[in-house]
């Protein structure tokens, strides 16, 4: 059984474009993760691939080692498709914010067009940016809006405290870098990593911004791990979560 997330604030883990959960339920779920695991080594068997037991052995402890301390992580996610919500995981999180992330101006509407991608209202490739390839841009519904500012104020207003320790992980097709540059500019000390992907930056903005983006993070020296529901992603993504929350007392 999943267990209940934290609300003490200590460990924040803040997931935007959350969608299906995949990645929450990767280290929360033991159902979706053995079978996630089981339909790869069956893959694998199939295209005669070499499998590499070491690193499935490693997946696998590394699984039930961070489930047991689910416990620890205030989990708060961000998505605007309602559609997503029948996933147990939004009824056992800490927060559900039902938004997308835009930074507007104050006298702007508190609304934005959520664009299907490839014609699915369920696609994880949805986007609020019109100009990415595989949307269409008739074809979308109306979500609310929060800035990033807004949604650091209420998480301070609730959660955050001066020992909060923050992670957050990205897959919001496009929004990753002024994300990722507000997170730093409004809680520089609390922000210690960031987990997700970031190339929807590069194929939406252009290779300048990307590029922008990757000089920041190094040049502020941000932890990135790649986090995806791909689970070639799992083995270091899982292996930082745990490395953090064991020690995490000790910050």
């Amino acid at each position: 059984m999943q267990k209940k997330f934290s609300d003490d604030g200590n460990f924040i883990l803040i997931d935007i474009g959350t969608h299906s959960c995949g990645e929450i339920k990767s280290f929360s779920d033991s159902k979706f993760f053995f079978f996630k695991l089981a339909k790869r080594i069956i893959k694998n068997l199939y295209k005669k691939k070499s499998l590499d037991i070491s690193y499935f052995k490693k997946l696998v402890k590394n699984h039930l080692k961070i489930k047991n301390h689910v416990k620890k992580i205030t989990l708060i996610l961000v998505e605007p498709n309602y559609l997503h919500f029948d996933e147990k995981i939004y009824k056992l999180c800490s927060m559900l914010l039902p938004v997308a992330i835009k930074n507007i101006k104050e006298k702007d509407l508190r609304t934005t067009k959520l664009f299907f991608a490839n014609n699915d209202p369920r696609s994880a490739g949805n986007s609020i940016f019109s100009t990415k390839g595989n949307v269409d841009v008739n074809n979308f519904k109306n979500v609310l809006v929060l800035t990033t500012k807004e949604l650091i104020s209420i998480l301070e207003n609730n959660f955050m405290h001066e020992n909060s320790k923050v992670i957050i992980r990205l897959n919001c097709e496009g929004m990753e870098d002024e994300i990722i540059y507000d997170f730093k500019k409004f809680i520089p000390k609390r922000l210690i990593g960031i987990m997700g992907s970031l190339k929807d930056v590069k194929s939406i903005k252009g290779n300048k911004e990307y590029s922008q983006l990757l000089e920041f993070i190094d040049n502020e020296e941000i932890k990135f791990v790649p986090f995806s529901d791909d689970i070639d992603t799992w083995g270091k993504a899982h292996s930082y979560l745990f490395s953090f929350l064991q020690d995490f007392k000790k910050v």
